[in-house]
């Protein structure tokens, strides 16, 4: 069995083969990303743990986890670290199921998906997870519920790190919508009544089991809007300074061909 292999429902895939702004290439096998482990057949989850995976970050809320617990990765540190949070640090809902009973309409819509993006640059849980790869031990898996937007945003800071350019970080992103076309459209069905000819609420409904690329752009402009620029804030957020940026860069990509 193969990465591709993985049934794409469970948005599993891995962050190597990107190639960074110096025309070098993020490594394979170093940065997983995916929905629930619990959901994996023993096929697939024989094969994840192929991957010698050193350490497992979990962003998913505690009633989240107690629904539908990991199962164990040999050799694998497991980290359960909710990155579901408000701006002082305090657990909010965030899951999709929450999202589902979201109200989108006016102004409402607008601070859900704030307070939901707008903090998730600057969770605790993505310290936790930089500080892992700072020091080099990898191979690491990150997962949520779905493996989209807590994922996805870890996803696209870590590309960033390692000298990807913004928009092919947010194709990254957005390529959930590719993994995920089955549960976006039953959702969207079950939805039908409600959205009728609202273009407008059929594209925020969409991010409920897909992801919308204007939602990510929210989190990487709230990097911009405090610290001014990305180094600045790897350094103030993780603690990544111009010069271990540059070694990290260099340890986990490499020349291509």
């Amino acid at each position: 069995m193969e990465l591709k292999d993985i049934r794409k429902e469970h948005n599993f895939r891995e962050l190597g083969g990107y190639v960074n702004k110096d025309g070098r290439i993020i490594r394979y096998g170093e940065f997983f990303r995916s929905g629930p482990l619990g959901k994996l057949s023993e096929e697939e989850l024989a094969y994840v743990r192929s991957l010698h995976i050193r350490h497992v970050f979990d962003f998913r809320s505690d009633r989240e986890i107690s629904e539908l617990a990991d199962p164990l990765l040999p050799g694998a540190v497991y980290h359960a670290v909710n990155a579901l949070t408000d701006s002082e640090g305090k657990p909010v809902d965030f899951s999709p199921k929450a999202i589902d009973k979201a109200d989108f309409s006016g102004n409402k819509g607008s601070d859900f998906l704030e307070m939901m993006y707008g903090n998730l640059p600057f969770t605790k849980a993505y310290v936790e997870m930089f500080d892992v790869i700072k020091k080099k031990e990898t191979p690491i898996l990150f997962h949520c519920t779905a493996g989209k937007d807590r994922t996805g945003i870890a996803a696209v800071l870590i590309l960033i790190l390692l000298g990807v350019d913004e928009e092919t970080a947010l194709d990254d992103y957005e390529l959930t919508n590719d993994y995920r076309t089955a549960a976006i459209d039953r959702f969207l069905k079950k939805m039908e009544a409600l959205i009728g000819n609202n273009d407008e609420l059929r594209h925020a409904l969409r991010g409920v089991e897909g992801v919308n690329r204007e939602n990510a752009e929210l989190s990487l402009q709230r990097i911009k809007d405090r610290y001014g620029d990305y180094e600045t804030f790897f350094k103030a957020q993780y603690g990544i300074d111009e010069k271990m940026q540059a070694e990290l860069v260099s340890y986990y990509t490499a020349e291509q061909g």
